[in-house]
């Protein structure tokens, strides 16, 4: 990411554009140095409401909500607008306003909401106001239409003889028929985003693209779905960079590939450049009752589309506990030199960062236990510290949102180095405005450079959050080769090819519990097999499993844990397609605590002494 501070000229039809290329250090530098340790910080939504003295004689606001929030995604919607209503079939909504007279009292009015299509069906309540006095209630909403897609939601307050002094209206989108998704899965879909595309024209100025028109017809979106509850999203919209979307309608994106520009590249070389998804695609590899896998394809691009031949994949491989991991394979020139890594949080149109996000974002969980917590806005003055490594891996969890208790988290076996850059919050008007980094050029806004200031943008589009970065320090690889090959753009030239793999999930699980996963992904059980023998290559860590091949129908497992081994994950060859009966230690494991698709074995046993394992295979 590069702070670009571009100058147009008038003539629509040439720009001039000094550039300034500042590493993204100095960016959060500038941005974190010399914050207060407790920045003052102005009011978000309601509270705005008389918060200060004001030259207008009557002030209100209204937002509505459902009472009990159901994840966008299940209902087949994505980072649906803060200031507006999602609602699926049944749920229930309350309306809550906030209101302050300064003109005196006005004791006999009245509260009415309602929907546009059914204004016979509106709710009217009693809602006096004494002078210079504010009041904030919340009131049921009427029970939404049953056949239609949008609607508005109508409030207003009014005098006993019908004069309205104040009103809003809150656009609603309205789920009839959900999607169904598997229980565990993944789906390709159309996700529903019903405001338009923020499109930044050449000339400075500002149109809209309707969103169904955004993309080649036949791309899809795709989901996958967790027995968990947890959600992972491949999204037209975030030019399929995939994030956790969360149940209160924010995300978590671990980042992409992304390099420095050449000398003929404009702006930042990363995948989110790639708004009409010239070169980024996603498929489902394999879906079964034991795995998912899916494969994201894509090339960095300038703002200009321009690449320079250099490609990644990532496969995102999950199984019935939730926990995944993510595996990127990058293929480049012999010079490069990219960023992997970076914790970015997707917030819709309409939210402030403040009213979404927690004060502490990060956890870092050491694998002996340490746990350091980062708070936002970062001082580097006061925290600094936190950052220093200690030559052991640590676990990240990162929060999406202050109220949902499902932390996304983050962790490499082979890096024993903390992020180098935690990124500050954003000042305007002498304030701090944001917890972090802000910027609405992704997810979905198009024509819009990267910048390094909030905007009214935020009016318009969903915006990111970028909390912390490894820049270009990256991990030990898994794997790393050269080559001789052709890169995307037909050139035969010498290449390196390099592959990274980190545990991810989301999850609500006690930082005990991630320290275990952790640790197990660190070391796999020691292995005695009969019945099968072992792969050449008997490990895969970047789908955490071992490689076997069957040569009998009852095979034995005598697993040693490394301290402790939590859901094995066996690949079996050549066995046979039916699975009849699993024993630990000679007791059977109950049909929900395994899971065989004919080559993949899930176990859902967490094991800190050795034990036996027995597989009954049937033809």
């Amino acid at each position: 990411m590069k702070l670009k501070i571009h100058l147009r000229l008038n003539d629509s039809r040439s720009f001039l554009f000094i550039t300034i290329l500042e590493t993204v250090t100095s960016l959060a530098a500038l941005a974190s140095t010399n914050l207060p340790p407790h920045p003052w910080l102005p009011p978000f939504g309601l509270a705005r409401v008389g918060y200060t003295d004001s030259t207008n004689d009557f002030e209100a606001d209204a937002i509505a909500r459902a009472e009990t929030p159901i994840n966008p995604v299940d209902l087949g919607a994505i980072l649906v607008p803060e200031d507006w209503l999602l609602l699926g079939p049944g749920q229930v909504a309350e309306v809550e306003v906030a209101a302050i007279s300064h003109r005196g009292d006005e004791p006999n009015t009245r509260l009415r909401i309602w929907f546009s299509s059914k204004p016979a069906s509106a709710v009217s309540i009693p809602f006096p106001l004494a002078n210079h006095v504010r009041v904030q209630r919340k009131f049921p909403l009427p029970r939404a239409p049953r056949d239609l897609e949008r609607d508005v939601v109508r409030v207003a307050i009014e005098r006993s003889d019908g004069t309205i002094i104040w009103r809003k209206a809150i656009q609603a989108m309205l789920v009839p028929k959900p999607p169904h998704w598997p229980r565990f899965g993944a789906t390709t879909t159309k996700l529903r985003y019903d405001a338009p595309i923020s499109v930044r024209n050449n000339d400075g100025t500002f149109s809209t693209l309707d969103y169904a028109k955004g993309w080649d017809s036949r791309l899809q979106d795709l989901v996958v779905s967790l027995p968990t509850g947890a959600r992972f999203v491949f999204w037209r919209g975030s030019c399929y960079v995939p994030f956790w979307a969360g149940r209160h309608n924010t995300g978590l994106s671990y980042e992409w590939a992304e390099t420095t520009p050449p000398k003929d590249g404009f702006d930042c070389v990363e995948p989110l450049m790639d708004k009409e998804l010239r070169y980024g695609r996603v498929e489902v590899v394999e879906s079964t009752a034991a795995r998912v896998h899916v494969r994201w394809t894509y090339q960095s691009c300038d703002f200009n589309y321009k690449t320079w031949g250099d490609s990644a994949v990532e496969d995102f491989y999950f199984y019935p506990d939730g926990f995944g991991t993510r595996a990127l394979t990058l293929q480049s020139a012999l010079d490069s030199n990219y960023e992997l890594s970076e914790f970015i949080i997707l917030t819709p149109q309409e939210a402030y960062p403040f009213s979404v996000l927690p004060e502490n974002i990060v956890d870092i969980l050491f694998l002996d236990g340490e746990k350091r917590q980062l708070l936002f806005p970062y001082s580097a003055a006061e925290q600094g510290a936190k950052l220093k490594s200690r030559d052991l891996p640590a676990v990240f969890r990162i929060r999406l949102h202050k109220d949902d208790p499902m932390n996304a988290f983050y962790f490499n076996a082979e890096d024993r180095r903390l992020p180098p850059l935690v990124f500050g919050g954003f000042k305007d008007a002498g304030s701090i405005v944001t917890p972090c980094y802000w910027g609405n050029h992704w997810p979905l806004a198009r024509g819009q450079t990267t910048g390094g200031k909030i905007n009214d943008r935020i009016h318009a589009s969903p915006a990111h959050n970028s909390v912390m970065t490894w820049t270009m320090q990256r991990p030990p690889a898994l794997r790393e080769t050269r080559l001789q090959t052709v890169d995307t753009l037909g050139r035969s030239r010498p290449m390196q090819v390099q592959t990274w793999v980190w545990l991810i999930g989301q999850t609500d699980a006690a930082d005990s519990r991630l320290l275990e996963w952790a640790r197990s992904f660190s070391a796999p059980p020691s292995v005695q097999v009969t019945g099968a023998r072992f792969e050449p290559e008997s490990s895969a860590r970047e789908r955490r499993a071992i490689r076997l091949v069957a040569e009998a129908s009852l095979v034995t497992l005598s697993l040693r844990p490394e301290g402790v081994c939590v859901n094995p994950v066996f690949e079996i060859r050549n066995a046979p397609a039916r699975l009849s009966r699993i024993t630990l230690n000679g007791s059977p494991l109950r049909p929900e605590d395994w899971a065989w698709d004919g080559n993949t074995l899930w176990l859902n046993v967490t094991l800190h002494e050795p034990a036996t394992v027995r597989l009954v295979f049937s033809r």
